[in-house]
């Protein structure tokens, strides 16, 4: 039980007060999509590090998460650099300042995205890496400016390597390991599984290699993690205990989306019947998901739900609407675009969870994705 307790509640640790933007402020005015959008792409342009990258490892509180110096906080900036770029590329709403903002944040990106372990029992490099490597074959895809073609596929290549080395022998990802602290990680969840797994398929799409081993060692991991039901363990290490609160309808419905998605582009046996199901399951059980929004505790809330599953919940929902027929689409964007806002803060950010210097601009990353998707799929 006090392993279940450390892997769930990451440690608090004690930080310096200092000016930041994770000043808490009311919640902001009802407005359309379109004006939450361009208000999030403004914030950015208005916000962003003068070397292009995003976020701070200042805070404005007296106790945040543990994240070793420096490699912690780099892992934070990178995936958020990757959170933000993809945000801004994917808006609707573009000006020259924000074309500007986006070949300054891929230019950073592509330095900086291979962060390594900081640290025995923290791996928060692994969302650099994944969220670095869907950035980057993004923006491949795109033909993005801010780096050369080569440049490209050589950092996802180098992303793909890395990736690798941190699958743990079950094929899961995590981003601690408080257990072993070896160099192959032992503890893993479902949704870093699924948010890695998304990221390699783009990869492949985009025609940079990934080692087949890996993409079927982390579906199989999933497939572990799922219930009949079609929720999902939080981790594997979970399989003894599949019916503890975190593993249910209501405490996994935010991570559902990222889990059924992967699965359902890999090969795995989610069809778009279960990815409705999925996204009628974030609907229904929202109630206990906003509950635990910008709560300062990992899993403190209802079903041990963590504020930071909020805005990526929605966002992984928003990518599972381009996989459904547009009716589809129109009905479901409009419940994602509703909880998205729910989080949108007076200045024109998005945040759920408090995380030193960097919620404000990751929260708003995922809300860019998000309603970019809900816009375009409410005007067909």
């Amino acid at each position: 039980m006090r392993r279940l307790a450390l892997l769930l509640c990451a440690g608090l640790a004690l930080a310096d007060e200092a000016p930041s933007l994770a000043v808490e402020s009311p919640p902001a005015a009802k407005v359309t999509i379109d004006e939450a959008i361009k208000a999030g792409v403004e914030f950015l342009v208005g916000n962003q590090n003068a070397d292009g990258s995003f976020g701070k490892p200042t805070s404005g509180r007296r106790r945040e998460v543990s994240a070793a110096v420096p490699g912690g906080h780099q892992a934070f900036k990178s995936a958020t650099t990757s959170l933000c770029w993809m945000g801004l590329q994917d808006s609707p709403y573009r000006t020259d300042a924000s074309k500007a903002a986006q070949e300054r944040a891929l230019k950073w990106l592509v330095q900086h995205a291979r962060v390594k372990r900081a640290h025995g029992g923290e791996l928060y490099n692994i969302w650099a890496l994944g969220y670095g490597l869907r950035a980057i074959t993004q923006a491949i895809a795109t033909k993005a400016p801010g780096a050369t073609d080569e440049e490209l596929r050589a950092a996802a290549a180098e992303l793909v390597r890395a990736l690798a080395i941190y699958q743990s022998p079950e094929g899961g990802f995590g981003y601690y390991d408080f257990a072993t602290e070896a160099y192959r990680p032992s503890w893993s969840t479902s949704f870093t599984t699924a948010t890695c797994l998304y990221a390699l398929h783009r990869t492949q799409e985009v025609g940079v290699a990934v080692p087949e081993k890996v993409i079927a060692k982390a579906r199989e991991n999933l497939l572990v993690c799922r219930r009949p039901d079609g929720s999902y363990l939080y981790g594997s290490y979970f399989k003894y205990a599949p019916n503890a609160m975190i593993n249910r309808a209501a405490g996994s419905s935010l991570r559902t989306q990222s889990c059924n998605l992967s699965l359902f582009l890999t090969g795995g046996p989610v069809d778009r019947d279960w990815l409705v199901r999925g996204l009628d399951d974030l609907v229904e059980q929202h109630r206990f998901a906003i509950a635990g929004v910008r709560r300062p505790i990992p899993h403190e809330s209802h079903y041990a739900v963590s504020g930071y599953f909020y805005l990526y919940g929605q966002q992984y929902a928003a990518l599972v609407l381009d996989q459904l027929p547009s009716a589809d689409r129109a009905r479901y964007a409009r419940k994602i675009a509703e909880f998205t806002l729910k989080a949108r803060q007076p200045d024109g950010s998005f945040w759920d969870y408090p995380l030193y210097g960097y919620h404000k601009f990751y929260g708003t990353g995922y809300a860019l994705i998000a309603l970019s998707r809900c816009a375009a799929a409410l005007k067909e």
